[in-house]
């Protein structure tokens, strides 16, 4: 009996080895919700270096991009966007995840620029065994669905580790920016135009303060804007409405407000202008220009003068730009907080809604 159950186990685990295709591997991967992304943020694939593609190159459909809001962590200022699903650009989506190096070819890399440094590494660096402890919000994970009734491949990404795995495989990285300038594209081609808000008539100080997370301008575009990062506006508008406002008793009061009637490419370039990363100062005392401001960042936490731009934009984002008048002079907006206004953008929002401060 002994025997019999030996050359059982054994005669599996030949199978297993000699056609590991045969195997089906996916099932063992997380359960997938109705939506087509994991049920949960619980699961993982065994580490491993299989050959060959991280995932079956032939007949894809469709990619989805899933981030599973982890239950310890808080979630994200916007809100985590759950399923991203992309049904265009899908070859070359794919295309990206089996780009990603295996461990040996990233420690050859390494090794080589290291070199060229004059620079030796030690025998084992540790790939994917040494990581950060950065407290993502979300499980991120990559599920590429096929034709047919073939079954969805579940690439489980660690963020902290720098890994992808699936079903055996390891690799090293994660296409996130190059998903995000696919969607956006995907995005961009099915226009939904949308108005942004009208001019409130007053804003509490909470809204506008800086150092509370409820007072950050508002930017539906934060979530999908991946390698357009260096622009906040990257998709054309589809309409700008702007709202002047001054202090009053702790209140921001509205002064004047107009909807840009034209020239909303010009509108969407100016504000792309004035939120770049650019060298300069963190001074709030220095005179507009080129560079970054403190005000509004400091201890001034109510503006005494303030214009707001809100834009929406062809995929049915929304952006908040608000510039600082008086005191000090700055835009605050998305991830770009603290930029020194240019002098056409402050021009341009005077001729809207009259001389400025």
């Amino acid at each position: 009996m002994l025997l019999r159950v030996g050359r059982v186990i054994t005669g599996v685990l030949a199978l297993l080895l000699a056609a590991p295709a045969a195997f089906p591997l996916h099932s063992l991967g997380p359960r997938l919700a109705a939506d087509g992304c994991p049920a949960s943020a619980a699961g993982a694939w065994e580490g491993g270096d299989r050959p060959g593609d991280l995932v079956p190159a032939d007949g894809a459909v469709s990619v989805t991009m899933c981030e599973i809001p982890l239950p310890y962590r808080a979630p994200p200022p916007q809100g985590p966007v759950r399923v991203r699903k992309l049904t265009t650009q899908v070859d070359a989506m794919v295309a990206e995840l089996n780009a990603l190096p295996t461990r040996d070819v990233l420690e050859a890399g390494l090794r080589r620029s290291e070199a060229a440094k004059g620079r030796v590494l030690g025998d084992d660096l540790h790939l994917g065994e040494i990581c950060t402890a950065v407290g993502f919000g979300t499980s991120l994970s990559y599920v590429v669905h096929y034709a047919g009734r073939r079954p969805p491949a579940v690439v489980l990404v660690d963020r902290n580790c720098g890994t992808a795995r699936y079903a055996g495989r390891t690799r090293f990285g994660n296409p996130v920016n190059a998903f995000l300038g696919f969607y956006l594209t995907q995005l961009q081609a099915r226009p939904k135009p949308v108005v942004p808000p009208g001019c409130a008539a007053g804003l509490p100080a909470a809204k506008v303060d800086l150092h509370r997370p409820q007072g950050w301008p508002r930017d539906d575009v934060a979530v999908n804007r991946g390698p357009a990062f260096g622009e906040l506006l990257p998709s054309p508008l589809s309409a700008a409405i702007a709202c002047r406002y001054r202090a009053d008793d702790g209140v921001l009061r509205l002064r004047a407000q107009v909807a840009v009637p034209a020239g909303l490419a010009s509108v969407r370039s100016l504000i792309n202008a004035s939120t770049v990363v650019r060298p300069g100062t963190d001074s709030p005392a220095t005179p507009p220009g080129p560079g970054r401001t403190g005000c509004g960042m400091d201890g001034i936490r109510l503006p005494a003068d303030l214009d707001v731009v809100w834009v929406g934009d062809i995929t049915g984002a929304v952006v908040e730009v608000r510039v600082w008048r008086a005191p000090c002079r700055a835009v605050h907006a998305g991830r770009t907080a603290g930029r020194v206004p240019t002098a056409e953008l402050l021009s341009r929002l005077d001729a809207w809604l009259g001389p400025g401060p």
